[in-house]
């Protein structure tokens, strides 16, 4: 990062921190940008919660030894946000996957893929394809860093980096009428709608659905999604409630496979011109959920919770590609110096998953020491099916710098490899969060797992493994509103994409981190600052020497600090600031040198948001928001090779709201920044250009 995009950042930060008088109280109901225990009073929706679903246990976050942030739904409509990646850019530590790229990688968290989670349970063992690419559906979005194995897991396993937990809108037993229109530059156009009814006094049902069009700054790529979440809850007491969940949603996008790194700065490319086949067959996702919820409270303190899902998914990727591991680019392909040999591929893929968790949460006293104990088992099973076919014999020139250059993607690459996989986890927890003195808080929690992998190729061959994850950590009250914090956990998981020669062992994690947490009532600052490191071995890495094939040689390491700060002084006016370093490097390994850096985590990472709401006089009902955000250079792949250097880059919205009709305008890329960022492909040396200046206007109402 250069010194001017620090200088505006921190330029930003001190401009626009201004104070104002407290207003009326809301209601309880009420939410914000403020996800800890903050009441900020006043007449507009803020935010009141101080837990998060996530943690799984009724204890403040103030209290729990872990950083976790949260995206609240106020957020995320004050930033006009759409998609996972815009909303993760709030969070600090975290690389967010970008919407063309979602289908083949996860988020990263501290360095590392972090796993997506909705409503607690996990799509499948790798999340790279169950596509949250609109947030409609979405309540808020819940970030755990680090570890967070204890409580989580799949059919290969628990988290090993961060957890990302989506929190779906749910029937709540109200009748309303939601909805949206959005339009706007690269022909966007998207209708959505948010029904929900309260049938009688104990039943209620809610159905939320969004269809979205649009183009994108690469030319001929078009984008199409479809979301449909149904929704039930039937609570005939206070003691009882059963939810039941149905999600469908479906993608399907021309793939691109970005630019090489070697043309990003020559001035013969156009980098928003499609690198590929234009008349390659559209990948198509669709992913469908089936989820029940019982929570029976079983008397004073005593609470169980059952949560059963089915999910099916759908994968069926074309592709066309740079073949750099073999087939080298410019003047050394033997072609012109503007072009690379493409090959074609298709890798189809489908998941079926059956996961039960079952648990009891106990709230107790004994003497002095009060205690929350939450126990379970979860058993989760994944049967992974997928194979591959790459045309590695008719490999076809292509052009970047020729507009003209284009070819037939024609007849589709024969399927060669077939990977047909069984993951299957039965595990147990117990968790205890002890409360001593009133100040002190401890969390010990242990998690037992046996993962079996049964691989039905060549022949049957079974692996079972048994882990260990332990976690403890330590909060103490410094004063009302200030705690102190440190923790440490582990995790462990198999690799659902592995496609070596021998069978994937767990990975392995270890993390520790220490830092103060904040949430002061009287000034309407919250927030968390956090040091931390850790540590992974077993790690699945490319093998440079055979494409789209992974080796376990060594052990990686992320350390750093992070800051995530909200400063709501009264209901006018919000501020959030987060700020990551993060130094992730390969500390051991026979192939890759010691101390290259991970693909896609910049040092440096930052943003900075505000947001001035006008609550009375002629403008009344207007709000006026606007960031930057802001990011040091990132290298592209493992082996080091090429970088793409630092942005900076602005964003503006504005709203008006009168008579329960809502119009709000975002504009993305405020002053047009050329800027390129990694792309997952691959894992070969490709980027892709920044959005440019865009801007798109919503139409939502709501009775």
């Amino acid at each position: 990062m250069n010194r001017i995009s620090l200088a505006a950042l921190l330029a930003a930060t001190s401009l626009a921190t201004p104070a104002f008088a407290q207003e009326e109280a809301p209601s309880p109901e009420t939410g914000g940008w403020t996800p800890g225990n903050i009441i900020v009073t006043g007449t507009r929706d803020s935010y009141a919660a101080d837990e998060a679903s996530i943690t799984r246990t009724p204890v403040p976050l103030i209290e729990v030894p872990q950083s976790i942030q949260v995206i609240t739904s106020e957020l995320i409509k004050d930033q006009e946000l759409v998609t996972l990646d815009e909303a993760l850019r709030n969070v600090s530590g975290v690389v967010p996957s970008l919407p063309s790229e979602i289908v083949l990688v996860n988020p990263i968290v501290r360095g590392f893929e972090a796993e997506i989670f909705t409503d607690g349970l996990i799509g499948y063992g790798d999340t790279a394809v169950i596509d949250p690419g609109s947030l409609w559906n979405v309540e808020r979005i819940e970030v755990a860093k680090g570890p967070t194995a204890t409580l989580f897991g799949g059919g290969i396993g628990s988290p090993v980096g961060g957890l990302i937990n989506l929190v779906s809108k749910t029937a709540n037993g109200e009748t309303f009428l939601d909805g949206r229109v959005r339009a706007g530059s690269f022909e966007t156009y998207a209708v959505a709608a948010d029904a929900g009814a309260a049938l009688t006094d104990s039943l209620s049902a809610r159905v939320v659905a969004e269809y979205q069009s649009s183009e994108d700054n690469i030319d001929v790529v078009e984008i199409e999604r479809l979301l449909i979440a149904p929704s039930v809850r039937f609570a005939p007491s206070e003691n009882t409630e059963i939810v039941g969940r149905f999600t469908f949603t479906r993608i399907a996008q021309l793939e691109y496979a970005g630019l090489p790194a070697i043309f990003m700065d020559d001035p013969r490319v156009d980098p928003e011109r499609f690198t590929g086949a234009t008349n390659a067959p559209e990948t198509e996702v669709e992913n469908l959920t089936a989820q029940v919820e019982w929570t029976q409270r079983l008397s004073e303190g005593l609470t169980f919770n059952l949560r059963g899902r089915r999910y099916e998914n759908d994968f069926r990727e074309f592709a066309t590609s740079p073949f750099l591991a073999f087939f080298p680019c410019g003047a050394a392909s033997g072609l012109n110096a503007t072009s690379c040999p493409q090959i074609r591929a298709q890798l189809p893929a489908s998941i079926d998953e059956w996961t039960v968790d079952g648990s009891l949460t106990a709230e107790f006293s004994t003497g002095a020491i009060s205690h929350v104990v939450l126990g379970g088992v979860q058993w989760d099973r994944a049967d992974y099916n997928a194979a591959i076919g790459f045309d590695l014999v008719n490999v076809v020139p292509f052009d970047y710098a020729n507009p003209a250059s284009d070819f037939d993607f024609f007849p589709v690459p024969a399927l060669s490899g077939f990977n047909t996989n069984r993951y299957e986890t039965l595990a147990a927890y117990v968790q205890d969060q002890l409360t001593i003195a009133g100040r002190l808080h401890v969390l010990a929690s242990l998690r037992y797992s046996r993962l079996s992998l049964t691989e039905f190729v060549g022949g049957t061959n079974d692996e079972v493994y048994h882990e260990w994850d332990p976690r403890l950590g330590v909060t103490f009250d410094v004063t009302e509103g200030v705690s102190l914090f440190a923790g440490y956990a582990t995790g462990s998981r198999l690799s659902i994409f592995f496609n070596g020669t021998t069978s994937p062992v767990p990975e392995r994690s270890e993390s520790w981190e220490g830092g103060v947490k904040f949430a002061l009532a009287d000034t309407g600052l919250s927030g968390t600052i956090a040091a931390f490191r850790l540590d992974r071995t077993n790690v699945p890495t490319p093998d440079p020497g055979t494409f789209f094939t992974s080796i376990q040689t060594g052990a990686q390491r992320s350390e750093g600090i992070e800051a995530d700060v909200i400063y709501e002084p009264s209901p006018a006016f919000s501020l959030l600031a987060s700020y990551g370093y993060s130094d992730a490097r390969v500390t051991a390994d026979t192939v890759i040198p010691v101390g290259s850096r991970l693909p896609r985590v910049p040092d440096h990472r930052g943003r900075i948001a505000a947001r001035y709401r006008f609550f009375d006089g002629s403008v009344k009902g207007l709000e006026l928001g606007a960031g930057l955000t802001a990011a040091s250079d990132s290298v592209i792949a493992l082996p080091n090779g090429a970088e793409v250097d630092g942005y900076v880059v602005a964003d503006a919205q504005a709203s008006y709201e009168i008579g329960g009709i809502r119009i709000g305008l975002r504009i993305d890329n405020l002053f047009g920044a050329d800027y390129f960022v990694p792309y997952q492909y691959f894992a070969q040396d490709v980027v892709r250009p920044g959005n440019p200046r865009s801007a798109f206007v919503t139409l939502g109402f709501g009775f």
